[in-house]
């Protein structure tokens, strides 16, 4: 009786046992393929923004400043009225000299009109030669004063345009550092206002000696192109060329200066703005290149993941190249239809089961890129 409780007792157990769980379902990735584009091959540095001229205007006469005819940070163009000197005083200086070379010419005239009457009284001996001598000497004295006070006329003349204050080029005015009202002294050196000249503009940038070469030998043939971005983002560009490379190494730092112009068009560009500067050195053609963030780095180097056509993960080393945008240029290791793997890739290994769950999104739009060559 007892062995048919026992067994009884066994079945109860055995048909209350839960049936085991389902395997877990294949670990889902969004994968894309790589795109094939033409990319360039560059080297970036830290720039900054030089205006293509600057003056400092500094008053060349003294005396009150009167007038300011510009608004401060206002672009002005070549010839405009910027400020103006109190030219009384040098209007009158002027008039001076203009008098006094009259004067001398009415000299002239009487020394030579004398000289003139006692030319023939001199070989009569009714003049002696001695006195006759004095007259010419005269003549001689009064033509080299004239040429004294035109000169001083002319100086007189430069020294009254100095009252009126214009601008050498076309450019902005800075901050005007002497109000109106108050004296000016010429030779104080006192900075007035300081005019850049932003249409086109210059980039400076400093680059390692161990770039000078690749640099120089890309620039024989013509100018190098630039790109300049104002954001970290590298949302927008502006585009230049190289157009100087300096004639010496700094011995302390072992860089080089290098200048980039840029029209400017949109007179973005600003002086003493600091700036990431990209030299295009060459251009890949058709390369091949994937998302930056599928890209992972090992003991063994860079790699992704591919999916393979049974459903299964496996990890290619992959030799990389230049970033271009959100992108990643690949030398070797993948091939233009393979599924790499976008996201999930850092809970799969190698023979693992995958399942694709959507394609990834669009990838980001690239920069903007004009070739080069």
């Amino acid at each position: 009786m007892k062995k048919y409780v026992m067994l009884a007792t066994l079945l109860t157990f055995a048909g209350c046992e839960k049936a085991p769980p389902p395997p877990p379902p294949p670990h889902q990735v969004t994968v894309t393929t790589p795109s094939q584009c033409n990319v360039p091959l560059y080297l970036d540095y830290t720039g900054h923004v030089t205006p293509y001229i600057s003056v400092d205007v500094m008053a060349q006469v003294s005396g009150t400043l009167t007038s300011q005819f510009f608004v401060q940070g206002q672009e002005v163009k070549e010839g405009d009225l910027l400020l103006v000197i109190d030219p009384r005083i040098y209007e009158a200086q002027l008039a001076q000299a203009e008098g006094v070379l009259a004067q001398t010419y009415a000299n002239l005239e009487y020394a030579r009109d004398t000289t003139k009457r006692y030319a023939s009284l001199v070989k009569e001996n009714f003049i002696s030669q001695l006195d006759y001598d004095q007259y010419v000497t005269n003549v001689l004295a009064d033509e080299a004063t004239i040429k004294q006070n035109q000169a001083a006329i002319e100086t007189a003349k430069i020294n009254l345009g100095y009252c009126f204050i214009r601008a050498p080029m076309n450019c902005v005015t800075g901050q005007l550092q002497v109000k109106p009202g108050n004296y000016v002294n010429a030779n104080s050196g006192t900075n007035l206002v300081t005019l850049n000249q932003i249409q086109p503009i210059y980039v400076d940038f400093y680059v390692p000696e161990t770039d000078l070469t690749t640099i120089q030998m890309k620039q024989k043939s013509k100018n190098l192109k630039l790109q300049v971005f104002t954001e970290p983002s590298h949302t927008k560009s502006f585009e230049g060329e190289l157009t100087l490379i300096d004639n010496q190494v700094n011995e302390n730092t072992g860089a080089i200066l290098m200048e980039g112009t840029f029209a400017n068009e949109e007179k973005l560009l600003w002086p003493g703005h600091y700036v990431d500067v990209r030299v295009i050195l060459d251009e890949l053609h058709q390369a091949l290149v994937v998302p930056t963030q599928s890209i992972l780095v090992g003991q063994s180097g860079h790699y992704v993941y591919v999916v393979k056509s049974d459903s299964t993960a496996e990890k290619r080393n992959v030799q990389i190249g230049q970033r271009f945008g959100e992108q990643t240029v690949i030398y070797a290791g993948i091939n233009p239809g393979d599924q790499v793997v976008v996201e999930g890739q850092l809970n799969i290994y190698s023979g693992m089961k995958v399942q694709i769950a959507t394609k990834a999104p669009p990838e980001p739009q690239q920069p903007q890129y004009q070739s080069p060559m």
